[in-house]
């Protein structure tokens, strides 16, 4: 080895004996490349450039930092983070000692993951990237060589946005845009980012009833987006029913269906998992995520207008009991309530001989009432074939059968089904259940 780096030391342009060649970063130094030195020893390189090797780097001229970091937007290398200085630096070193008659047109694999430079080579001339030409080269070292280049060399990106555009996701592309988070998306993180696609936005939009251009220009935009992020990478194989705080601060709800498949929010279902990102990683969603904007008590007073009074009776029957309180909560609050219909209760008011709510004291009410609300947030994706529901009565539980579609003996309402508030889930009933 040491006849083999003797041979490579004659070949040097200063033509010093070996003894008087310098390592890397020092050969770096005298060449006059201060900001490459600086930046090395703010990455906490210098160490492994001196007791490693040998290494071919192409090194930025002082010019061609001061450009850069002046069209990054940063005021000096100390803006920019240690990590992201070592990764560009990284993708400025290959392995061997390739002085310029060794290197050969092709792309070449640097020590930055996943990157690769693409050296043209044609004549005298040689250029890195398509655009980035070696001015200075064979700067030889005990540990390698140095080309001198004009430009700083970006490695190829890979953020969210990134693998938005790569998928085609434009309409969340293009609202990301619109709401002025692409810094947001790009550098920052690590995120789990749920994705809807073009058709999901189109879904939204209908059924908000809102143009394209409506949604980009609206002052909600950015929360709705960062709705959609979650602070930490998280792949699909760990997600568990739960709360995950976004970065509203603000949870969605994630579900996890007896066939495996992953909802949010029990209406987004993630039809796409583990895309990778250099700040996090992306799952595909078929629905815009919606965040509730109101209790469950006024949903279902909003849901009852809607359908023509599909709720007055447990309205009335709420009110009287004195539980409206219970289902007027925020997010602190987790609870699932089973409404029956108003053909329900009538069938229920009259199996007991019974012409109206009113007839029922306030405490008959709460107890019937008490059976119907389950003290967790479940939505339908939650329900397992045979499982069991606690219920706000002590000790007395409600059964789920999926394959009847029942909770107890009464059927669930597929129309109004995973009704979402802030405080807990709705779903609409067949029967009045009966503890």
């Amino acid at each position: 080895m040491l006849c083999i780096l003797s041979g490579f030391f004659a070949c040097n342009n200063y033509d010093l004996p070996p003894q008087q060649e310098l390592l890397l970063v020092e050969t770096a130094d005298r060449e006059g490349l201060s900001l490459f030195v600086e930046a090395v020893n703010r990455a906490g390189l210098r160490q492994a450039l001196s007791e490693q090797g040998p290494f071919t780097i192409f090194a930025p001229s002082d010019e061609a930092f001061i450009a850069a970091l002046q069209n990054l937007g940063f005021s000096s290398l100390a803006a920019i983070p240690p990590d992201n200085l070592a990764g560009i630096l990284a993708y400025h070193v290959i392995p061997g000692r390739n002085i310029s008659s060794l290197l050969n047109t092709g792309e070449v694999d640097t020590f930055l993951e996943n990157a690769v430079i693409n050296i043209e080579k044609s004549g005298s001339r040689i250029l890195l990237n398509d655009s980035i030409q070696v001015i200075q080269r064979d700067r030889e070292a005990l540990n390698g060589v140095i080309h001198i280049i004009d430009q700083l060399m970006l490695p190829p990106s890979n953020t969210i946005l990134d693998v938005v555009e790569r998928n085609n996701f434009t309409t969340f592309l293009n609202a990301v845009n619109a709401a002025d988070l692409t810094d947001l998306f790009n550098n920052t993180g690590p995120y789990t980012t749920f994705v809807p696609t073009n058709a999901a936005f189109t879904r939204y939009l209908n059924d908000q009833g809102l143009s394209t251009s409506e949604l980009l220009s609206a002052d909600s935009l950015p929360a709705i987006l960062r709705g959609h992020a979650i602070d930490g990478v998280i792949p699909a194989a760990a997600f568990e029913s739960a709360g995950l705080p976004t970065l509203t601060g603000q949870p969605i709800f994630i579900s996890i269906a007896p066939n495996g498949a992953i909802w949010v929010n029990g209406t987004a279902r993630v039809t796409g998992t583990n895309l990778q990102a250099d700040n996090g990683i992306v799952h595909v969603i078929d629905n815009v995520i919606v965040r509730p904007q109101i209790s469950m008590l006024e949903k279902l007073n909003l849901r009852n207008e809607e359908e023509g009074g599909i709720f007055s009776l447990l309205i009335q029957a709420i009110e009287r009991a004195g539980i409206g309180n219970l289902l007027n909560r925020g997010y602190e609050e987790n609870i699932t309530l089973f409404a029956p219909t108003d053909e329900a209760f009538e069938g229920f008011l009259a199996s007991k001989g019974i012409a109206s709510i009113n007839d029922l004291s306030p405490e008959e009410l709460a107890t019937i009432l008490n059976y119907h609300i389950v003290p967790l947030r479940a939505f339908s994706q939650d329900f397992r074939e045979g499982g069991s529901l606690p219920t706000l009565i002590s000790g007395e539980t409600l059964s789920v059968n999926l394959t009847n579609q029942e909770i107890n003996d009464a059927p669930l309402l597929s129309n109004l089904s995973n009704i979402h508030g802030k405080n807990g889930v709705i779903h609409g009933i067949g029967k009045v259940l009966e503890p």
